[in-house]
This record gives C-alpha cells, sequence and structure tokens, in this order.
C-alpha cells in the first residue's frame, strides 16, 4: 500500500482502490489531497491496473473543499487564484482522462468539490444516506472542477442550472432517478458491492474498454458521421489487438479469456 498523507494507495486483482483519509474532516479537501489524488489517480494508468475504485473513510465521501484553504484567497491577486484552482483541477481531470472505468463509492454527504469528485468518475454507486450538491453559490463561487461539465451531460442543462444555481441537495433516490447514480447498496455492503461492480465492468478487454470509453466522452463533440469514423478506426485497433486474439481463442476452447490489455 503506497504511502500518501491524506489518502490510502493499493492496487489488489487488478483494481486501484484510492480512499479518501481525512475523516476527522469529512475528507474535505486541502492543498495535500489535491496533490495526493493526482499523483495516486495518473498512478493508476499504470497497465496493471484494470479499474479505479474510490471511496472514503468515515461517514462522509467528501465535505468539498477545506474551507482554511478558501480563506486564504481574499484580497490576493488573480494569477495566485489562478495556480491554486490549476493544482485543484489536476486529479479532476486525470480522473475524466483516465483510459479504464473509474467507479465513486459514495456515503454520507458528497458536496462542492466531493460532488465534483464523484462526477468526474464513470459510474458512481451510493448509500441510502448519500447527498449531493453543488454548494459553490453559497460562497460566490462557482463549481471550477469540471463538476458543471459533467453534470450537464449527465443530466441536462435544466436540471444542471437548478442544482448549480439552487444549492440545494440532491438525495440519493433524486440522485438515482436522474442519472447521478448508478447504484445503491446498504452501508454496510457498499464496499463489497462497489468492488463487484467495478468487476462486472473491468471483466473484459482492457483495450475495448478504453476504446469504448473514449468513444462514448466524444459522442456529443461528434456527429453521427465523424462517429462512425471513429468507430471504423477504434474497431481496427481492437481487431489488431492480442486481447481479440485471446478472446476468440478461448471462445474456441470453451475456457475464460486471460486478457491482457494489449
Amino acid at each position: 500500500m503506497a504511502d500518501y498523507e491524506t489518502l490510502t494507495y493499493e492496487v489488489r486483482q487488478g483494481l486501484a482502490r484510492i480512499t479518501l483519509a481525512r475523516p476527522d474532516k469529512r475528507n474535505a479537501m486541502n492543498r495535500q489531497m489535491f496533490v495526493d489524488l493526482a499523483e495516486a489517480v495518473e498512478r493508476a494508468a499504470d497497465l496493471d491496473v484494470r479499474g479505479v475504485l474510490l471511496s472514503a473513510q468515515g461517514p462522509v465521501f467528501c465535505a468539498g473543499i477545506d474551507l482554511t484553504v478558501l480563506a486564504e484567497f481574499p484580497g490576493t491577486a488573480a494569477d495566485t487564484c489562478r495556480t491554486f484552482v490549476r493544482i485543484a483541477q489536476r486529479p479532476y481531470q486525470a480522473l475524466a482522462r483516465l483510459e479504464k472505468p473509474t467507479l465513486a463509492a459514495v456515503q454520507g454527504h458528497a458536496v462542492g468539490a466531493g460532488f465534483q469528485l464523484a462526477l468526474a468518475c464513470d459510474l458512481r454507486i451510493a448509500t441510502p444516506d448519500a447527498r449531493f450538491g453543488m454548494l459553490e453559490a453559497r460562497y460566490g463561487l462557482i463549481p471550477d472542477l469540471g463538476g458543471m461539465y459533467h453534470l450537464v451531460r449527465l443530466v441536462g442543462p435544466a436540471r444542471a442550472k437548478e442544482l448549480v444555481w439552487s444549492a440545494r441537495q440532491a438525495e440519493v433516490e433524486e440522485a438515482e432517478r436522474i442519472g447521478l447514480v448508478n447504484r445503491v447498496a446498504p452501508a454496510e455492503a457498499l464496499a463489497e458491492q462497489a468492488e463487484a461492480f467495478l468487476g462486472e465492468v473491468t471483466a473484459h478487454s482492457p483495450v475495448t474498454t478504453a476504446l469504448s470509453k473514449r468513444l462514448m466522452d466524444q459522442t456529443l463533440r461528434s456527429t453521427l458521421d465523424e462517429e462512425f469514423e471513429h468507430e471504423a478506426a477504434a474497431q481496427a485497433t481492437s481487431i489488431a489487438s492480442n486481447d481479440h486474439n485471446e478472446a476468440v481463442a478461448a471462445f474456441v476452447e470453451k475456457r475464460p479469456p486471460r486478457f491482457s490489455g494489449r
């Protein structure tokens, strides 16, 4: 298990487990956590990792940015603020760009930077007590960690605007109904069901998973004709991969495939 000041990182059976570890601070994001999380996510790009499970210690997933960080900025130069924002954005961008499935396991509150962290993942599983909210408007701020980008794509512009402008929190029933949450799990079974869920979506070729993730993430920026071209190119890559040859051989030989990600 790798040593970080604000989180833990461990790889078991091909899955990287990143766990926020400031439970006494409700896992609020401070400067060090932004840095640690970026390094951990970038580390998970390793070929031996098939998927990433992002979770948190304690009863709260993430209470947003540590307010002691915000207290540093009133009266400072715009360049100083912009430099910090870039540091804070790094782990969110790394999660969004990671070419393998990412899953957030959410308990309690995921608000502000914590909500945006869950949104940066491909999938979300949550406990019945989970709450999701963009609280930045309460502090005269905007969500600046990619959350609005993901939120619009998940729930549509009108619902995204409502959630951002009102700064209200969505309970898990609403979150599941509007597409913010994929599955709901009892608190005592969250870890187990999150691992099983991630196992389902990483069970096949890492090559085709990465290609299909890239294609799905770019669909809103492509015309249908462009998408056909992208799919044709991606399929050619799939067919040329060792994983495709292994899948065919396993089918013929009536055995489970052993994918290598190549």
